[in-house]
């Protein structure tokens, strides 16, 4: 299987939110209600939304990955977010990594792992963070083989319902 990454075009935003949808709701829809669920897919992954956030360029990156050329996820990195614990170093945050499980075995997440290094290094940043679901023990094993550190948590609103993140960091070359 060939996996390959690259940049998500502002015109595909259609795709990209029902990825998104998709991808999230796959990995969480027997640890939430449905109704917390809907109320989050509506608000995260709405069309209008999306398009304005691949459009914003300067904050916003998001990538694509595929296997043997079909979509099976995304990245989305952002630069407008940072945390006390970084004082005035230059950081990047990824927001998002989502794939559909059918091919979370298969270097998908790697791709965009390393492709997100690329750009973070690429643009000089000190640090590179993201928020993790303290109970999604695979990620954040695959965040820890990248030598991620758990450095805080902070609350993620899904609904009605409130999780914890744990917050991870990695210092860049």
């Amino acid at each position: 299987m060939q996996v390959s990454v690259r940049l998500v075009e502002p015109g595909e935003y259609s795709l990209l939110a029902r990825i998104g949808r998709e991808t999230f709701y796959e990995t969480w829809k027997d640890y939430n209600t449905p109704e917390d669920m809907q109320t989050y897919l509506l608000d995260a992954f709405d069309e209008e939304k999306i398009k304005k956030d691949l459009e914003n360029r300067d904050v916003n990156t998001f990538l694509f990955v595929f296997a043997n050329e079909e979509p099976v996820g995304y990245a989305k990195i952002r630069r407008d977010r940072t945390y006390d614990e970084f004082k005035d170093a230059k950081v990047i945050e990824v927001e998002r990594i989502y794939i559909y499980q059918a091919f979370q075995k298969q270097q998908a997440g790697k791709a965009l792992m390393e492709e997100s290094l690329r750009i973070a290094n690429a643009e000089k940043n000190e640090w590179i963070w993201l928020g993790v679901n303290i109970d999604n023990h695979k990620a954040i094993n695959f965040y820890k083989a990248y030598g991620f550190e758990i450095f805080g948590s902070k609350m993620f609103k899904l609904g009605d319902a409130e999780d914890e993140d744990y917050l991870m960091k990695l210092k860049l070359h």
